[in-house]
């Protein structure tokens, strides 16, 4: 008689158990994809960052009193690209950016004083737009993420 009684305690213990897990892993999962996507969200920005503030350090260096040997000067002419294009500031930034598409990155490089002359600024601005890993999964949807850096021609 006692084995009988356990038996039906453990059917309805393991069914109890599938329903507690049919409501429990759903929500551990979308925690873990929300967790995950915005790690991912979280890296690219970094990786913008990164990439805008040694854009705008090659950029001071490529000045108007710059060689053509190093590589010649940039602007004042405001460049707008990709960093998928061939042009030298999208050459610069290219391996900062491995998690993202780069025909997906915009650069834009400004001089603000409209000259490259020594003690100009430059400003460089990123923009990317964060894809979520599972669309739909998340309540906000794309992600707009943007950096930018500005700082002075030393040469």
């Amino acid at each position: 008689m006692n084995t009988r009684r356990t038996i039906i305690v453990e059917r309805r213990s393991n069914g109890a158990t599938a329903i507690e897990t049919a409501i429990v892993l759903p929500i551990a999962l979308l925690a873990l994809f929300v967790i995950l996507d915005l790690g991912l969200a979280s890296l690219r920005y970094n990786a913008l960052a990164e990439a805008a503030r040694r854009l705008a350090r090659a950029a001071v260096m490529r000045g108007d009193d710059t060689p053509s040997e190093i590589g010649g000067d940039w602007g004042p002419e405001t460049i707008v690209a990709t960093a998928a294009d061939s042009i030298d500031p999208a050459v610069t930034i290219h391996p900062l950016l491995p998690t993202m598409n780069p025909a997906d990155v915009g650069i834009r490089l400004t001089w603000p004083d409209t000259t490259n002359n020594s003690r100009s600024r430059v400003r460089v601005e990123l923009k990317y737009q964060h894809q979520p890993l599972v669309p739909g999964l998340t309540p906000w949807g794309p992600i707009n993420l943007e950096s930018s850096s500005q700082m002075r021609i030393v040469n």
